[in-house]
């Protein structure tokens, strides 16, 4: 399973990270803390919400104990080569996921854009970037009032080793991950 998750702000912002080691979105993704007293309500619904996506065709894995669900989608599915506007297939694509989003404050959503390591490492990271802020926008714009954060990723963290053309079009993907938010953690407590 792959999940990606996705922040929407009711202002849209974008963060350029220098790398993904960076410690603006470990800091993003690793927050909030799930209480020890919700953890299982929290697990079971994530992995429920994870088996979901995939069944409806998309790759999705979890991580933070099943905490946070990811969403994999490799950019040729979403970008003309080398572009960094989404494409109708990709809006069709995109349109999919929104239902799993949830009202506003559910869920955190972090977009993050991944390159493989054609080129120098700033134009991985540029490239990267404006992809993530494009699936941010566009996802903002189809479900208003979401927080959505955007981040860079650059080559950094690749899925397989470069050394083939399809390894590399794997790495080219944007991951959205859908984070607990006040929303499903005040679920959690009831």
């Amino acid at each position: 399973m792959t999940v990606v998750c996705m922040v929407a702000l009711s202002a849209m912002q974008t963060f350029a990270m220098s790398g993904g080691s960076d410690a603006g979105y470990d800091q993003y993704i690793s927050y909030p803390v799930v209480e020890d007293d919700v953890q299982d309500y929290v697990c079971d619904y994530q992995l429920s919400r994870a088996k979901s996506i995939a069944k409806a065709g998309y790759s999705v894995e979890m991580m933070r104990r099943r905490e946070v669900v990811i969403v994999i989608i490799t950019t040729d599915r979403l970008f003309a080569p080398g572009g960094t506007e989404v494409t109708g297939k990709g809006a069709r694509l995109l349109r999919g996921i929104v239902p799993y989003m949830g009202e506003p404050g559910f869920y955190r959503i972090a977009v993050a854009g991944y390159a493989d390591n054609t080129g120098s490492p700033a134009y991985c990271l540029r490239r990267s970037g404006q992809q993530a802020a494009a699936v941010a926008a566009w996802l903002g714009k189809e479900a208003p009032g979401l927080e959505i954060m955007d981040f860079a990723m650059g080559s950094e963290s690749p899925l397989l080793p470069n050394n083939t053309v399809a390894n590399r079009a794997a790495n080219r993907r944007i991951e959205i991950l859908f984070i607990p938010g006040d929303g499903l953690l005040g679920q959690a407590h009831k």
